[in-house]
């Protein structure tokens, strides 16, 4: 999409600041073309002053042409690229990470997980007898957030050192455990151990590390919950067919005893993602 498109989405309310200011960082990998494209745009010229380190730095990563797009030509090339992806990203900016809107602002990542949080107690996902996992748990923000009301958490995630800054930040709470992964399953977690999984951002990098590996993890999710316990996805892909994403989802669900209460919505104002919500059936029984 062209810098006028992106400026029109914002301009017509389809995607907020932040939103808006990463996509013009992605599409031009420059700070000043970016300034250049919201010029007479006061909350988007003010956004990127405030943010200007932060910009930069994201510039600097998306220049340095370590992500890809590309679907990868196996499952464990997939793997591997995703732990060096994220082993190298945290350490340019955590924020930035695991929520490129974020600016590198810690705020405005706290911002878009209080969106999260919100979104999930409406859900009723979240109570103080839940047993919470998080799938590609990043540097822990939402483990967190949660932290203080439930009764546990579970991060897991490929990339070592994201696994490190989730566990230094989850130290004040004994309720969270972080685990490093090997990013082929959860097979290190017990049947039936969890009321919910969330999945935050973390399945569009499963689905181009390879289809095998989306069944895999529905599978192993399904597994991991409790009877009713609930399954939650936040960007299934990168695609930007909803349809197509929603099409997958149910599928998949359908073949794991999941039932979907909610597919292809975007729930947030501050964060685009795409949400789907799923119910595991009494009667549940996955096949690995």
């Amino acid at each position: 999409m062209s810098v006028e498109g992106i400026v029109e989405r914002y301009l017509t309310g389809a995607i907020s600041p932040p939103v808006t200011i990463m996509q013009l960082l992605i599409e031009t990998e420059d700070v000043a073309s970016a300034r250049a494209a919201v010029r007479g745009v006061d909350e988007l010229e003010q956004l990127i002053v405030a943010n200007a380190a932060g910009c930069e730095r994201i510039a600097a990563m998306l220049r340095a042409d370590v992500d890809s797009a590309k679907p990868a030509r196996s499952v464990e090339e997939g793997i591997a690229f995703c732990e060096r992806l994220f082993d190298w990203s945290v350490q340019q900016s955590e924020e930035a990470s695991v929520a490129m809107y974020s600016l590198g602002n810690p705020h405005l990542l706290g911002l878009a997980t209080a969106e999260i949080v919100s979104q999930l107690r409406a859900w009723a996902a979240v109570t103080r007898d839940t047993a919470l996992l998080d799938i590609g748990c990043g540097i822990g923000r939402l483990l967190v957030a949660l932290a203080p009301e439930i009764r546990s958490a579970t991060g897991i995630d490929v990339s070592a050192e994201m696994v490190k800054a989730a566990r230094r930040r989850c130290a004040p709470y004994p309720n969270v455990t972080v685990i490093k992964g090997d990013g082929r399953g959860l097979g290190q977690l017990e049947d039936e151990a969890f009321d919910v999984a969330v999945a935050v951002d973390s399945f569009p990098y499963l689905r181009q590390s390879g289809y095998a590996l989306v069944e895999r993890f529905f599978a192993e999710s399904a597994r991991v919950l409790k009877p009713g316990g609930q399954f939650v996805i936040l960007n299934y892909s990168y695609s930007e067919d909803d349809d197509t994403d929603a099409k997958e989802v149910r599928s998949l669900a359908a073949r794991n005893g999941l039932e979907v209460r909610l597919a292809g919505e975007r729930p947030f104002e501050l964060w685009d993602g795409l949400a789907f919500r799923m119910t595991k059936q009494a009667s549940s029984i996955s096949e690995l």
